[in-house]
C-alpha cells in the first residue's frame, strides 16, 4: 500500500522551464485543472506517475530523464531540496534528502556512507516499479545537485540502473559508463562526498526545518501503518530494537492495535520485517566491505548465523552465493 502526498509547489515552474503548458499536462494526465493552484494539492502514487509520464511525453525529447534532471533547481523547485542545498556537503545533504524525500515524490532514497564512497540508492514505495525515465531523472538530479552546490565538475564513481537508457548522452553527462545492475544507484567518491557546498547556509536551514518537519509529521500520520512500520524499522534495526512491542511504542499505538491495523492492510509485522530485511540484505551484499557479521548487525539479528539461516530461507541461496552472483551482474 502506498500513501498520498502533497504535490510540491515547483511543478508548475518546472513545466514552464521545460516549455510545457501546465494546463495541457493536467488535461492529458486526467487530473483536476486547478491542481497547481490549490493550497494543498494531494496526489495518489498512480496519479503522480501519470503526471510524470505525461510531462515526458509532452517534452518530445529523446532523453527526458536527462533533460528533467538538469532542469530541477532547488531554489525554485522545492523547499525540501532547497533545505538540502543549505547543507555543508553531499553527505549531510543526502541525509536531509532521505529525511524529507517523502515530501517530494513517491520513492525511497537510501544513503550509505562508507570508506569506499557515498552510495545513494533509489527504490519505489510499496514495491511498485518506477518508470525508467523517472529513475534516470532522479540519478541525473543527484549528480546535477552535487555539481551545482559545489561548483565542481564532479564525476561519480559508478551509476547503475536496473533498466538503463541506451542513449549515449547519459554516459556523456555522468562522465562514466551507465551500467545495468541490480539496483538504481549512484556512487560518489569520499572526496566528492565531503566537498564543501558553496550554498551552505545553516541559518537558512534552521528556518526551513521546523516547517518541513511539521509537513513530514502530517504525512506520517496520514501514511498507512505498514509504511510507518517500515520507516520505524529502518531506524530501529541497527540498535537491535526491532521487536513489535518497541516499534508499537515508537509509533504511539498498542501492540494489539498495531497487529490489528496491519492485518486490515493485508500484512503483518513479521512479514514487513522480513521483506525489509531481505531487500536491505540484497543491497548490503553488493558492497565488498560488508561482512555477514556487519549485515547481521545492521539488520538487527542476534548473530551472523541467524542472518545466514534467514537469508537462505528467503531466497533459497546463501549470502555468499548471492554476493558472488550480484557482483558478476554489476
Amino acid at each position: 500500500m502506498t500513501r498520498p502526498f502533497v504535490l510540491d509547489i515547483g511543478w508548475a515552474a518546472l513545466a514552464d522551464r521545460l516549455g510545457v503548458r501546465p494546463a495541457d499536462i493536467l488535461r492529458h494526465a486526467d487530473l483536476p485543472e486547478d491542481l497547481f493552484r490549490r493550497e494543498r494539492p494531494t496526489l495518489e502514487h498512480e496519479e503522480f506517475l501519470r503526471l510524470w509520464t505525461v510531462i515526458c511525453q509532452e517534452m518530445k525529447s529523446e532523453t527526458p530523464g536527462l533533460d528533467l534532471g538538469r532542469a530541477i533547481y532547488p531554489d525554485v523547485f522545492s523547499p525540501p531540496l532547497f533545505a538540502a542545498s543549505c547543507s555543508p556537503n553531499m553527505v549531510v545533504a543526502t541525509e536531509r534528502l532521505q529525511r524529507f524525500k517523502p515530501l517530494v515524490g513517491p520513492l525511497i532514497l537510501e544513503t550509505h556512507n562508507t570508506r569506499g564512497g557515498l552510495e545513494l540508492t533509489i527504490d519505489a514505495e510499496g514495491g511498485v516499479r518506477l518508470p525508467d525515465d523517472y529513475v534516470a531523472t532522479e540519478l541525473v538530479f543527484l549528480v546535477h545537485f552535487a555539481r551545482t552546490a559545489t561548483r565542481h565538475d564532479i564525476r561519480p564513481i559508478a551509476v547503475e540502473m536496473v533498466h538503463p537508457p541506451t542513449h549515449p548522452a547519459y554516459g556523456d553527462y555522468f562522465r562514466c559508463r551507465l551500467r545495468e545492475g541490480p539496483f538504481n544507484r549512484v556512487v560518489f567518491s569520499p572526496a566528492d562526498a565531503e566537498r564543501p557546498f558553496l550554498s551552505a547556509n545553516p541559518a537558512m536551514f534552521s528556518m526551513f526545518e521546523p516547517a518541513l518537519q511539521t509537513r513530514l509529521d502530517t504525512l506520517e500520520r496520514d501514511a498507512s501503518m505498514a509504511d510507518r512500520v517500515r520507516a520505524a524499522l529502518m531506524e530501529a534495526m541497527p540498535a537491535g530494537q526491532a521487536e513489535i512491542g518497541k516499534i508499537a511504542k515508537k509509533l504511539g499505538v498498542s501492540t494489539r492495535g498495531l497487529q490489528r491495523k496491519l492485518t486490515h492492510q493485508g500484512t503483518s509485522f513479521q512479514a514487513e520485517l522480513a521483506k525489509l530485511r531481505e531487500r536491505l540484505a540484497q543491497d548490503y551484499l553488493l558492497k565488498a566491505n560488508h561482512s555477514n557479521a556487519e549485515i547481521a548487525y545492521l539488520l538487527g539479528f542476534e548473530d551472523p548465523n541467524s542472518f545466514i539461516r534467514a537469508f537462505t530461507t528467503w531466497t533459497g541461496k546463501s549470502p555468499e552465493a548471492t554476493r558472488k552472483a550480484l557482483r558478476q551482474v554489476g
